[in-house]
């Protein structure tokens, strides 16, 4: 298996190319954001200088398009940049991957999905071809969150496979370079295929689930989902959402699958999504410490906190400090190659870690 830091470069890439094919599109007519309850800092046990520093560190990098802080459930400090505002969607990139994540324990609930050992393939027979690989009717649905499927990473296949009509045949038919389910191989287009999946399964589109069962349930709204050729929703990339609206699935993960009174994703779920399956030893990208993965969400710790967190190229971060019932996001320009991405995202983590979490005194 790849060493941890190689598996992290892999990932950091893999985002890069999804940048070069979809880059960032002008900023959205505004949508209505959840009204969150609102706080000083000092109330809810932050140092309100602290967080100005914060905030002047992100207006200072010039990239940075949003910092929101929420602790206790309130907003206790935001600060928008580059003519953003708490009303304009944002790209978030592959924090699609954790809104997905939702929606697939929602559909193995309600039983769409009767286990996550079902076989990919089953729900895609017209791409079944002679000389398949008899390996790939191995791939499950678990094999799929897990980024576990056996084909290459983004770094490698992300422009060929998004340069063809058919995302989804594409993939599929790509060769094996791993037993499925035995390497952790992040690609983007296994959670296309997951995407289809849902939409397979429930008999609606991607979109049109998780605006019954996630957004309406949890009082947002994605303000536009790009779709590939034949209709289906791109499986965990280019949603688009307000900062507050991204904070909102933080929170629900933060409180269990519970938003309002409401059980909205199984609690076990939940609980399944933030396990470490892939143990990697001593793994360090930035600020950020023990990197692992879960159910499409990343794992990790920062100056002692563990931390679970949803991560969009050049620093689209949803933060969850359960410790300290604590949640950072940011939104972030995505116009930058791979280098500079990559500087930005760790110059975020940067931020968070040495003058968000240090304004946490009670």
């Amino acid at each position: 298996m790849k060493t941890p830091a190689k598996i992290l470069s892999y990932f950091l890439v893999s985002v890069l190319i999804i940048f070069s094919s979809c880059s960032e599109d002008p900023i959205s007519p505004e949508f209505t954001s959840y009204n969150w309850a609102t706080s000083t800092p000092e109330e809810q046990g932050m140092d309100s200088q602290l967080l100005a520093q914060a905030f002047d560190q992100g207006e200072n990098r010039g990239f940075v398009d949003c910092i929101m802080v929420i602790r206790n459930g309130y907003i206790v400090a935001e600060k928008y940049y580059n003519g953003y505002n708490k009303d304009t969607p944002h790209n978030v990139k592959s924090v699609s991957k954790s809104f997905l994540s939702a929606m697939t324990g929602i559909a193995l609930r309600d039983g769409h999905l009767n286990s996550l050992d079902l076989k990919m393939l089953d729900f895609f027979p017209e791409y079944v071809y002679a000389s398949i690989d008899p390996r790939k009717y191995d791939i499950t649905v678990r094999h799929l969150l897990m980024m576990r499927g056996g084909i290459d990473a983004d770094i490698n296949l992300y422009e060929q496979i998004y340069s063809t009509p058919n995302w989804m045949k594409t993939t599929i038919e790509l060769p094996l370079i791993y037993d499925p389910g035995t390497s952790f191989a992040y690609n983007t287009f296994l959670t296309h295929l997951l995407s289809g999946i849902i939409t397979k399964a429930s008999g609606i589109s991607t979109m049109s689930f998780a605006r019954q069962n996630l957004f309406e349930q949890m009082d947002i709204e994605c303000a536009i989902w790009k779709q590939d050729a034949q209709g289906y929703y791109f499986g965990g990339n280019n949603m688009y959402f307000t900062p507050r609206n991204m904070a909102r699935l933080g929170y629900l993960y933060m409180n269990n699958g519970m938003l309002d009174g409401k059980q909205i994703v199984p609690a076990e779920w939940v609980e399944e999504s933030l396990t470490n399956f892939t143990n990697f030893n001593n793994s360090v990208w930035g600020d950020l410490n023990n990197v692992n993965y879960g159910y499409l969400w990343w794992l990790g710790e920062m100056k002692g906190h563990e931390v679970f967190l949803a991560i969009g190229y050049c620093g689209q971060f949803v933060i969850c400090f359960p410790a300290l019932n604590m949640i950072v996001v940011t939104t972030s320009n995505t116009d930058f190659n791979w280098d500079a991405a990559d500087q930005h995202e760790r110059s975020i983590l940067n931020i968070v870690a040495n003058y968000i979490v240090p304004a946490v005194t009670n």
